[in-house]
């Protein structure tokens, strides 16, 4: 079983099934991160365990279904799944069959038992209470209902307080995504735009083949009507019960295609404001499109919208509006005519920014010596100034960034326009002793290599950036 990186969860996850107690975690995260992988990974062959996941129907089958799995896991105890009628009943088989040695349950999308019945929380508060906190009992609540999971936490439920682990699963960063393709034949440059292209989702790197091009992967399994991930974000927003898809997509279309403020993706979806909002707030319940704010500002006037998900942005950038050519044309003629030409400036316009911000979030409190506080990007109101990072440090003073995907080393030119830019920021605190990132997919000529990190600017490549 390939398994990559997830090393701080595994180790907290090794720390509680190690501990003397019972334990009542809850572990959650966006479709396809990886959780169910995750828990099957720990679990292994040597731990003693069953697994159900719940399904989309009624409530007696999946009772039904999940004693079924409670008494194959544990045939020794001489019950059959008609001894276990209610969910009560089969935690309290669960408990007395860890009442010595340490057993795990898992409950996946659990959201789907909440559902067909409200009471399943209180069910496990009083189980928990009265039996299963004295036992050696490891239950894992899994779901991907990222609202209905974290509120089985909250201070008015039910469970408040009983949970001894509780985690969200998170995307991958890019560095790790970049272990998918260790030893193939992808450049660095390539594992940026495989990162881009997909984002920080396991299994969707799973399917790429690291021993053949980027171009090859991305028609076999994203531009071909046959590939398993062509019809990807649509299966996703079905499994989340989003009735009208249709004003969802036009929205994603529109934010892919670069509007970013209300105004423009209402026209162009065709929304009052009223009903964009509706569409925007679901969308990043699901962790699809963020809002995101100039540094230092919170006005929702001066804020915009974008595509948080990698894999989202691009498939809604290239691929939406060619399904009709790809049913009818060669896949690999699409790739070279209508993708292949534009996969620079896509990078170069979203996701290698995105991956510097990463950089920074993981080695920047290294690379500057002292912790960062918080970073972001600023555009002025006129819309003539950007700056792709800002970062406030520890002592008080700030970083400013450029992130730049370029095909041929950077010069000194870049350096200049950068310090050019801080000049004209309207606040003085931003010019006490500035520092300089500047990142570059291709790296830096000899010139600007020569100005060294002590002069307040450091240079990170595409190598870099993996390294």
């Amino acid at each position: 079983m390939v398994f990559y990186n997830r090393n701080a969860e595994l180790a907290a996850l090794a720390d509680r099934w190690g501990s003397t107690g019972a334990q009542l975690l809850l572990l959650y995260g966006r479709r396809r991160v990886g959780k169910t992988y995750l828990l099957q990974y720990f679990l292994g062959q040597d731990k003693p365990h069953c697994y159900f996941l719940a399904a989309q129907t009624s409530l007696s089958e999946n009772i039904a279904q999940t004693a079924q799995a409670v008494v194959g896991c544990l045939p020794q105890n001489g019950l059959s799944p008609a001894d276990l009628p209610t969910f009560n009943s089969i935690l309290r088989f669960v408990d007395q069959a860890a009442s010595e040695h340490r057993f795990a349950l898992i409950l996946d999308e659990f959201q789907y038992l909440l559902e067909l019945d409200r009471s399943i929380p209180s069910q496990i508060q009083a189980w928990w209470d009265t039996s299963g906190v004295r036992s050696k009992v490891f239950l894992v609540l899994c779901g991907s209902h990222l609202g209905v999971m974290e509120g089985l936490g909250g201070g008015q439920a039910p469970l408040f307080g009983r949970f001894t682990f509780k985690h969200k699963l998170l995307p991958m960063s890019y560095r790790d995504i970049a272990e998918f393709y260790a030893g193939g034949i992808l450049s660095a440059r390539d594992k940026l735009t495989a990162y881009g292209v997909l984002g920080g989702t396991p299994r969707y790197h799973a399917l790429f083949d690291p021993s053949v091009s980027l171009g090859q992967s991305i028609c076999s399994h994203i531009l071909s009507p046959l590939g398993l991930l062509h019809n990807e974000p649509e299966v996703l927003m079905a499994s989340s019960q989003i009735r009208d898809p249709g004003p969802y997509n036009a929205a994603l279309r529109a934010i892919a295609g670069g509007c970013t403020r209300p105004a423009e993706i209402s026209q162009r979806v065709g929304a009052s404001s009223a009903q964009l909002n509706f569409y925007l707030r679901n969308l990043m319940d699901l962790e699809w499109v963020t809002r995101e704010y100039p540094f230092d500002e919170t006005s929702d006037r001066r804020s915009i919208y974008k595509i948080s998900d990698p894999f989202v942005r691009f498939w809604y950038r290239f691929v939406a509006g060619l399904r009709s050519e790809l049913e009818f044309q060669p896949t690999g003629e699409t790739y070279e005519r209508r993708v292949k030409p534009y996969i620079d400036d896509y990078m170069g316009m979203y996701a290698f920014e995105d991956i510097c911000h990463q950089y920074l979030r993981l080695r920047g409190s290294q690379l500057v010596r002292q912790p960062i506080r918080r970073s972001g990007r600023y555009w002025s109101r006129d819309g003539r100034l950007e700056l792709d990072i800002v970062a406030e440090l520890e002592d008080g003073h700030y970083l400013f960034g450029e992130c730049k995907w370029s095909s041929a080393p950077l010069g000194l030119g870049v350096y200049y326009d950068l310090r050019n830019k801080v000049a004209n920021l309207p606040e003085a605190k931003y010019q006490d002793q500035p520092t300089y990132a500047i990142f570059s997919a291709a790296g830096f000529d000899n010139e600007l290599k020569q100005t060294p990190a002590h002069d307040g600017v450091f240079l990170i490549s595409g190598d870099d950036l993996l390294s």
